[in-house]
């Protein structure tokens, strides 16, 4: 039988599965930490112990606020949906203007655009930070339509439909621009992973709010990524950029840009495999040198939902249990590892400019959860007493597979 413990987390419900007793203990201290990140506005810092992520990206946020929505935690992540409706619709000028000046032919000018972050308060901080980034949209669209399907609309759908309609004639009219990756670098590419965001939100819109020129756009997203992005048989990262990117992983889970059957997206996660891994953790990219380039655990645990959405349950429990092992006594889990020993140069030029990286990130707590919560559900309790202690959720019903071939 699941119990919770004093501050409210199921503990009890994974029973003897993947992980066993260690799996549920440190899901239900990702949990924790993830709660630990929200505070009253339903802002999620990305980072509290690492001052330039002191700020709530809707990027991060959102998966965060999904992986909250898998924990059972409906209110949690409701606050955090109305904070970020609540955040967007305070810059709502800036966001129209975007759009018109798109629709109109004018270029873009990343100094004006929707930011990718704001404050925990809504506000948005001027800076010299690349802040023109369209994926936290879309991704926020995505988890907004997770909610709902989980929990149901409520109230919640109606509060929030001028801002969603808002967000979505924004990504409509820029989805297919060059804005900044969602690692805040190359502002001048495409970038195949922020397509399949993009993809998403739409896709979401489409089935939320009726919205009939979003669903086009998903699916004029959808061909463009399909016919466009595709070279040597896998994913490329941009259209700037050949090699692969961890976050190409995204087209499959959670966008459903393919299916992970997809043969090109099957070939992207083995070249993902083969030259992003270090020592058994994934990389962002091959060149990446942000505090040395170390692995993350947020995307380790990626690919570990990858290989279990196809079926190789092995691999995803040899990526969760890698996670596993990154987590400290006081149960955070960092942005990174072992940069420092990958490129010592590179790392030593960050700590000077920032100081040490990220020990306890947000959005790694999410996809260590999302991971961990799917592969209970891919592998059975087998206990013969076992009657499912866990509620069904939307995560039991079918997948969007929009534009697989």
């Amino acid at each position: 039988m699941a119990t919770k413990d004093t501050l409210g987390v199921q503990t009890g419900g994974w029973g003897p599965g993947p992980g066993g007793p260690a799996g549920a203990q440190l899901g239900a201290s990702s949990v924790r930490r993830m709660l630990a990140h929200q505070v009253a506005s339903g802002a999620i810092y990305a980072s509290m112990d690492f001052a330039p992520y002191r700020y709530c990206w809707l990027r991060d946020g959102s998966f965060t606020a999904f992986a909250l929505d898998r924990a059972g935690e409906r209110e949690a992540s409701e606050r955090f949906h109305r904070w970020a409706a609540a955040a967007i619709t305070g810059i709502a000028p800036t966001v129209r203007a975007a759009t018109e000046r798109r629709l109109a032919g004018g270029p873009n000018i990343a100094t004006s655009m929707p930011p990718a972050r704001y404050t925990v308060e809504g506000t948005v901080e001027p800076d010299d930070w690349p802040n023109f980034q369209v994926d936290g949209y879309g991704t926020w669209m995505w988890a907004l339509s997770e909610h709902v399907n989980r929990w149901g609309a409520g109230s919640l759908l109606d509060d929030l439909a001028d801002c969603v309609e808002l967000v979505s004639a924004y990504l409509e009219a820029v989805g297919l621009d060059p804005c900044y990756d969602c690692w805040e670098e190359n502002g001048d590419a495409v970038h195949t992973s922020t397509l399949g965001c993009v993809y998403g939100g739409l896709s979401a819109t489409a089935e939320l709010l009726g919205r009939k020129t979003a669903a086009q756009k998903a699916e004029d997203l959808s061909e463009h990524i399909l016919s466009q992005r595709r070279s040597y048989g896998r994913f490329a990262k941009s259209n700037a950029s050949s090699g692969v990117d961890a976050s190409l992983l995204w087209l499959a889970v959670p966008f459903g840009v393919v299916g992970p059957g997809d043969p090109a997206m099957d070939a992207t996660a083995a070249e993902i495999e083969q030259h992003l891994d270090l020592d058994g953790g994934t990389r962002r990219y091959a060149a990446d040198t942000y505090y040395g380039g170390g692995a993350w655990p947020l995307l380790t645990a990626w690919l570990g939902w990858y290989r279990a959405r196809a079926g190789d349950l092995s691999t995803a429990q040899r990526c969760a249990s890698w996670v596993e092992d990154r987590f400290d006594t006081p149960g955070h889990l960092p942005e990174q590892v072992a940069g420092e020993h990958r490129d010592p140069e590179a790392y030593r030029t960050w700590v000077g400019r920032w100081g040490p990286p990220a020990a306890d990130l947000a959005w790694s707590h999410a996809m260590y959860f999302v991971l961990r919560d799917e592969l209970q559900r891919a592998v059975p309790d087998p206990s013969p007493n076992h009657q499912g202690s866990r509620p069904a959720s939307g995560d039991d019903r079918p997948r969007r597979q929009g534009g697989c071939p």
